[in-house]
């Protein structure tokens, strides 16, 4: 069998080097899978910009995670790699007879997308984080608490999503919404039990965590054997019935699916409160969200947790194509740049910033940062011209790293099998974008020479599967790589 796959390996690597650049797109453009589509690319020479191929560089098309490029290489520049965000618990009021709290307990969110997550390197998940707040409460003496828990997320203001994001998106995790208190990666996990025959409904567990009022309406099946996770959860933003539809498989004693938390900021509050409780400190009032916007005295400062280093986040961010922690980078660079943490302010501060280091903004067109609406629009020059940007900036490296390493099969991006046994492999620094009949592949590659070449592929509107566009791409990045002066 190795031997068979060796064989094909070597058969499609004498194939590919028999054919130009040319000549393979000249083969595929007029084929089904790309026959009615928009497709579009561009590569260069880094080190001269001298052009290897361009076709149709000045389309605007949507580019899906691919977007994550724009927005993690401006997060890295404007708020540099070290950048850390700060979580601050405070109290206000008095503390009397040693441990009476006349007052209440805040949770001041400073758009830390990591908090209550061990997702990236240096972060704490939940339980500790929980442990971590309770101990330094307890360090001030205070025992009982007259008042309530507070959650403030008033950092950030504007919609949690984007207008563009699908209703059949936003009520699964990779459609959570932002908060300025973001915890535990804003996601829950909805527990079934399938049913004995196909096609019964799989009956709903549990959620972990608890999420307080959260119900469903459950139209869950059960699917065949080993067909994995096929379900969906239909919700939205501070919405706490959420309807679930799809199959879980067969054959397993419990499955579970991931969902977006409809309130996290709320959510903090009440599992904080709830963690008190049950650690013996009493809260006499129910927990709540803050509408106002309040200020702080330090010396009311109970402690402040910081997040991991910014190029940790943008390392999952692009390794894990993970959309929530790109919008909160989004709302970052927004406040950072224009005092207000909303979706169209970071808009804004991307195009001014791509605008003032040379980039033609003329075709960025814009719903959100991490490329899950339909309505985002960019350029495969565009793409190319960022990632030349960004292999100026004293923080490349950072970003560099991010990116998913072709061929490895220990890197924890999506791209091991990509030019196994060919020059592409451990060899190109990607980042792909898929969604409903978009697919793109953008990123940096050597040639023979150990020249650098960025490169960027957008497909949209293609007629046919995944895999199809996948090999195409592919195939163009082997080519790439076997580039030489001679």
């Amino acid at each position: 069998m190795k031997r068979l796959t060796f064989l094909l390996l070597f058969i499609i690597s004498s194939a590919l080097c028999a054919q130009t650049l040319s000549e393979i797109v000249d083969s595929v453009v007029n084929t089904k899978v790309l026959k009615n589509a928009q497709w579009s690319m561009f590569a260069k020479y880094i080190d001269n910009n001298e052009i290897i191929y361009a076709k149709n560089q000045n389309f605007a098309l949507a580019p899906a995670s691919g977007l994550k490029v724009f927005t993690s290489s401006a997060a890295l520049s404007i708020l540099g790699e070290e950048y850390r965000y700060k979580t601050k618990i405070f109290f206000d009021g008095k503390i009397i007879r040693g441990s009476i709290l006349k007052g209440n307990i805040y949770i001041v969110g400073g758009g830390d997308p990591t908090l209550g997550s061990d997702l990236v390197k240096g972060s704490i998940n939940l339980n500790d984080l929980l442990v971590l707040i309770y101990n330094a409460i307890l360090e001030k003496g205070i025992r009982r608490i007259e008042g309530a828990v507070f959650a403030d997320e008033n950092l950030y203001e504007g919609n949690p999503i984007s207008d563009g994001w699908s209703y059949g998106d936003m009520g699964n995790y990779y459609g959570a919404g932002c908060s300025a208190l973001t915890i535990n990666d804003n996601l829950y996990k909805v527990y079934f039990k399938p049913a004995n025959k196909i096609g019964d409904e799989a009956k709903v567990l549990r959620t972990e965590p608890y999420i307080p009022n959260l119900t469903f309406t459950n139209y869950m099946k059960t699917g065949e054997e080993g067909s994995g996770d096929n379900g969906y959860i239909y919700s939205a933003p501070y919405q706490f019935n959420a309807i679930l539809r799809g199959t879980i498989p067969a054959g397993v004693t419990e499955f579970f699916i991931k969902g977006s938390i409809p309130d996290p900021a709320l959510f903090a509050a009440q599992i904080l409160t709830k963690y008190l409780k049950d650690k013996g400190i009493e809260v006499k009032k129910r927990p709540e969200k803050l509408t106002k916007i309040k200020t702080y005295e330090e010396k009311n400062l109970i402690t402040e947790i910081s997040s991991p280093p910014l190029k940790d986040i943008v390392y999952i961010v692009n390794k894990r194509s993970n959309n929530l922690y790109t919008e909160m980078l989004l709302r970052s660079i927004g406040y950072t740049k224009n005092k207000k943490g909303t979706i169209e302010s970071g808009i804004n501060a991307l195009k001014i910033y791509f605008t003032e280091n040379g980039i033609d903004t003329e075709a960025l067109d814009l719903a959100d940062g991490c490329g899950l609406s339909r309505n985002d629009c960019i350029t495969t020059k565009m793409m190319v011209d960022v990632l030349s940007l960004a292999y100026k900036q004293p923080c490349f490296s950072s970003f560099y790293n991010s990116l998913g390493v072709t061929g490895d099969p220990n890197d924890i991006s999506y791209y091991s099998k990509y030019g196994v046994g060919t020059e592409l492999a451990f060899n190109g620094r990607i980042k792909s974008g898929l969604i409903n009949n978009v697919r793109s592949h953008s990123g940096y590659i050597k040639d023979k020479d150990g020249r650098t070449i960025v490169f960027s592929l957008i497909a949209n509107n293609y007629n046919g599967s995944v895999s199809a566009i996948d090999k195409i791409h592919i195939n163009l990045m082997v080519a790439l790589a076997r580039l030489k002066k001679n």
